[in-house]
């Protein structure tokens, strides 16, 4: 399921790209003109997000992934000849329906995995996340290049579809068999399962999605200034490394620090950033930064998993996923701005301490509560302990 997500992952990091390819090479439109289409398309998929959540909730993953299926097929076989207005409409209409690969695989893995494991499949995940993030352009401009833009557009939408039906019939546990529920029970009221430690987890969850887009710019300001764009490339590859690298030792430690916490440490590690060179100077600095950003994700996935309640779990997950997608939108102008009035060692300070302020703020909704337990004869302990 983790590769099926992932799968899921790569044509919509690709698709953006692609289209944009088309719209400005092959139809002659304005990078404006693509960037509207794209941020028309991505809005509606992080509106719709938690709508789909809701909907996974009452009815279960593969009827809500069969819409998903046949809306992308409709959009995105014949997204590459639509007039731009009807693009327009189109492209909202499309993110609305669709389900992020990054929900599927973390509620599979809240399904499928123990609780005290859950921290190393979601460590996995991110691994894998950055991977689909390394081979999704790449594929964008190796379709586009060696066939036309428009068949690429057509191909990349087609392998999002068939994903998408081969996880329908896969249809995987989205929840503990503990949770299993009659059909027409009914759910959680919004007020029951948008708590405190979830509106908190979602505030980091979006500070730590500012990181990537941010640094992105950040790290091309820098060696701009340095005249070193040849390294832009190198560099982005080895964060991405690096992030990789904490991921898998944060999923193997038994022990692992608050979610908050963590994301406090990639905001604080990221301040001073700035302050370096070009390179080498630039990658050494990134390095403490690039090792805590998947840690980052995955220690707030598991939290995410934690505060979720029964019953409403794709919801919660899928309000995560939104939350994400807003911090990666929000990181790039939040740089940007700062990298314009302040130059690059302001751009970098600025995500910085934006991450680092939202997180500590976030510790206290987020800190473990002990839970009363009623007296229990040995017995009736004993089997309890064998449930959990």
């Amino acid at each position: 399921m983790l590769l099926l997500g992932s799968l899921i992952k790569i044509p919509l990091v690709a698709v953006p790209l692609v289209l944009t390819l088309h719209l400005t090479t092959t139809r002659h439109l304005g990078y404006a003109q693509a960037g509207l289409v794209i941020a028309l398309w991505t809005a509606g998929a992080a509106v719709g997000s938690p709508f789909q959540g809701r909907r996974i909730d009452r009815h279960g993953l593969r009827p809500v992934l069969i819409v998903a299926a046949v809306g992308q097929a409709l959009f995105w076989g014949f997204a590459a000849g639509l007039p731009y207005p009807a693009l327009l409409v189109a492209a909202p209409l499309s993110g609305l329906v669709l389900v992020q690969g990054s929900t599927i695989s973390r509620l599979a893995i809240t399904g499928l995995v123990p609780e005290e494991s859950r921290h190393t499949a979601f460590a996995v995940d991110s691994l894998l996340t950055t991977v689909s993030y390394l081979t999704g352009p790449s594929l964008a401009v190796l379709l586009a290049t060696q066939t036309s833009t428009a068949l690429a557009v057509r191909g990349l939408g087609l392998l999002l579809v068939v994903n998408f039906l081969v996880v329908t019939v896969r249809n995987p546990r989205v929840r503990p068999r503990a949770e299993d529920r009659p059909s027409d029970a009914p759910l959680p009221s919004l007020r029951q399962w948008l708590n405190r430690g979830l509106i908190a987890t979602c505030a980091c969850a979006l500070a730590a999605g500012m990181f990537a887009s941010g640094t992105e710019l950040g790290i091309v300001g820098a060696l701009r200034q340095h005249g070193q764009t040849a390294w832009i490339g190198p560099v982005l590859v080895g964060v991405a490394l690096g992030s990789m690298a904490g991921g898998l030792v944060y999923g193997s430690l038994s022990r692992r620090p608050p979610a908050a916490l963590t994301v406090a440490a990639l905001g604080a590690v990221t301040i001073p950033v700035g302050l370096a060179g070009g390179v080498p100077w630039l990658a050494l600095a990134m390095l403490p930064a690039a090792l805590l950003n998947a840690p980052a994700f995955a220690s707030t996935a598991t939290a995410a998993s934690t505060f979720a309640v029964s019953g409403a779990r794709a919801s919660a997950l899928s309000l995560y996923s939104t939350a994400t997608a807003a911090g990666a939108a929000l990181g790039g102008p939040v740089v940007g701005t700062a990298l314009d009035h302040g130059g690059t060692s302001w751009g970098f300070a600025a995500v910085g301490l934006f991450i680092l302020l939202v997180s500590l703020s976030a510790v206290p909704a987020m800190r473990p509560r002990a839970v009363a337990v009623p007296a229990l004869s040995d017995t009736s302990a004993h089997l309890a302990k064998e449930s959990l």
